[in-house]
């Protein structure tokens, strides 16, 4: 049935307008929003506010590059007008820190995962692959939603409690793999799932290159070299890129590895949609544990 604009209640026009800007789906005006920078902390954040808040993620296509990214009117809007805001930091998401510095009125809670105890200057940005800080990072991000809105603090915490059941599952999962796999040598493009190789005990090498291309610099020609020569006498077990990082530099190795036969595992830093972070973590370590000849639950 069809209404004439001119009828229609204002409370339901408000409605109409709210499930448009919200992807179809109406959300109540007065809910506290938290704005994420990128889905997969986003993802987390969702799953401790449930329908208490709404979480809208910034950058949620995997074919964009978080290091690459400017921010828009419309995200400095979102910002402006954030309950909670979460990030990566560690210098990943920096535009954010700019959006947030450009906020006017009161402060609102910032839950950065970098603000994990293990996190130190200059280590592995890509804390989205690195268990204990997003265990760590679902803890303070409750705290936070709890002072923000003490009605539902029970609700969070039910809800924080599930989402870090996930977690040990996923570090289960890891710990198991690392039994089959540890010491083994691996070879990246960008240094993206280093963090979870490392909690799996394999070697990860090829550093100088990937730090050159996680810079957005072309790496130098003797890292270029090594990693040829690693692939070619089957020094690395799988080479692992980032597949939102393309460069001619990247393809050729991949190229050669495929050549070569040396497997190739493709790995993002933004999940692909209607993902959670955990299920995109079980399939991450499942294709690894394929490549390396193991299986695991």
């Amino acid at each position: 049935m069809r209404f004439p604009t001119s009828v229609l209640p204002c409370q339901m026009l408000v409605c109409l307008l709210l499930a448009c800007l919200w992807g179809g789906h109406a959300v109540a005006a007065d809910l506290p929003s938290v704005v994420a920078a990128e889905n997969t902390w986003g993802d987390l954040a969702a799953q401790v506010v449930g329908p208490d808040m709404r979480v809208i993620s910034i950058l949620k296509s995997p074919v964009v590059d978080p290091h690459l990214y400017e921010p828009t009117p419309a995200d400095a809007r979102l910002v402006a007008q954030a309950s909670l805001i979460v990030a990566n930091g560690a210098g990943y998401d920096a535009w954010l820190d700019r959006l947030v510095q450009a906020r006017r009125g009161p402060a609102v809670p910032v839950v950065k995962a970098d603000g994990w105890t293990g996190w130190h200057e200059g280590d592995n940005a890509h804390l989205m692959y690195s268990l204990p800080a997003v265990a760590a990072f679902v803890g303070r991000f409750t705290a936070a939603c709890q002072a923000v809105d003490p009605a539902h603090a029970s609700a969070y915490a039910a809800r924080s409690r599930a989402v870090l059941a996930a977690v040990r599952g996923v570090r289960e999962q890891t710990v198991v793999l690392r039994g089959l796999v540890q010491g083994q040598p691996v070879a990246a493009t960008e240094p993206v799932f280093t963090p979870l190789a490392d909690s799996l005990g394999l070697v990860m090498k090829e550093q100088v290159f990937q730090v050159a291309v996680m810079n957005d610099v072309e790496p130098p020609a003797s890292s270029v070299a090594l990693f040829d020569e690693d692939i070619r006498q089957h020094r690395v077990r799988l080479v692992a890129y980032n597949a939102q990082a393309d460069r001619p530099s990247v393809q050729r190795l991949i190229a050669q590895a495929h050549a070569a036969g040396v497997p190739v595992v493709p790995v993002l830093e933004i999940m692909p949609p209607d993902t959670h972070w955990q299920d995109w973590m079980h399939t991450t370590l499942k294709q690894v544990a394929q490549v390396l000849g193991q299986t695991i639950p």
